[in-house]
């Protein structure tokens, strides 16, 4: 494990160096508001402009808008080739979650018998720089789906904040190419972290995690909590709930599915794949039900908590709480978990 020290002067110093040859995407605090919290979104880096500030929870944002772009033309036929990339990416300020969304995500788009091979070439070419959590934001549930709030694996970087020490780690991931190439590029940035550094952040780190599992420790996440029948009792309070709301899928950072077009024009076409949302295609299709309890947020929960485990072993789903911040009808996917959970004592 190579862990370092260095200033938050240092850091900016870091980021305008990568941004010699990468596009540098950090979040910030936008000037829209939800009702008493702002919002984090991602922003280009501009040393003259950019806010730098790292000490934030999780982003709105999703963490695929930078691999799924919402539409592109893979070919053009008879002569065209796929367009040029341009600088590669450095993303800054990913959380755990957003990590273990990617990893959701690889296992379908890299590994899965639908192979999307753009979107491996732009996980290749990405740097992803993440940043431990400071604090817990009111839907997190990372650490119910084997999370927490600390990425462990995944990152090339990740910056840890000392509180109220004034220096920061940064660790370099254990098997990156790319994050060795970057600690020995820039190491007279970097200074080895001492004990005591490493042990303020392991304090950190455990309290983050007592406070997550104390905020959670109402319900629990259990394979056999996803074969609970789909006609339960506790179904039908979920069903009048905004049925056919699509914010469990439109911001959720595991669903993603394409539609595939192909425009003839004067002997030629194009090829163009559009990323939507998996509720306006697969779940839409599945929906010809006669039971009035189900939803899309029923058919989700089957999703990720039953069919993606029994396929892969761990759930799909990151316990980034977007789709509770984002759901109208105020469906809380925790309630469910706790009323699955009861059904089955």
């Amino acid at each position: 494990m190579e862990i370092y020290s260095l200033s938050e002067w240092d850091l900016r110093k870091l980021v305008n160096n990568l941004a010699e040859d990468n596009y540098i995407f950090l979040p910030v605090q936008c000037q829209q508001s939800e009702g008493n919290r702002s919002r984090w979104e991602f922003v280009k880096w501009d040393p003259q402009e950019t806010r730098f500030q790292l000490n934030c929870r999780r982003t709105d944002a999703l963490c695929f808008d930078f691999f799924f772009p919402p539409n592109n033309i893979m070919h053009t036929f008879p002569e065209g080739q796929p367009g040029g990339e341009g600088k590669s990416l450095a993303l800054l300020g990913y959380k755990s979650c957003d990590i273990n969304a990617l990893k959701v995500l690889d296992k379908a788009f890299e590994e899965g018998d639908f192979s999307y091979p753009l979107y491996k070439k732009r996980r290749e070419e990405t740097t992803i720089i993440s940043v431990d959590c400071l604090e817990i934001a009111e839907p997190c549930f990372c650490n119910k789906v084997g999370g927490q709030p600390y990425p462990e694996d995944g990152f090339d970087l990740n910056i840890s904040t000392l509180p109220h020490y004034g220096d920061m780690l940064i660790e370099v991931g254990k098997n990156s190419v790319k994050g060795h190439e970057i600690a020995d590029r820039y190491d007279h940035l970097l200074t080895e972290a001492t004990d005591k550094q490493i042990e303020l952040r392991e304090a950190h780190r455990e309290k983050m995690m007592g406070e997550i599992e104390e905020k959670n420790s109402y319900f629990e996440i259990k394979p056999e909590n996803g074969k609970v029948p789909r006609d339960a009792p506790f179904w039908k309070k979920y069903a009048t709930k905004n049925c056919y709301c699509t914010a469990y899928t439109l911001a959720c950072p595991t669903s993603r599915t394409l539609q595939n077009f192909k425009e003839s024009e004067e002997g030629s076409y194009i090829q163009d794949k559009v990323w939507d949302s998996a509720t306006m295609k697969d779940i839409h299709q599945e929906m010809h039900s006669d039971d009035p309890s189900d939803s899309r947020v029923k058919e989700m929960f089957y999703d990720k908590f039953d069919r993606f485990y029994e396929k892969h072993g761990y759930y799909g789903c990151s316990g980034c709480g977007l789709c509770i911040s984002t759901a109208g009808g105020n469906i809380d996917i925790r309630d469910i978990f706790a009323d699955a959970e009861n059904y089955r004592a």
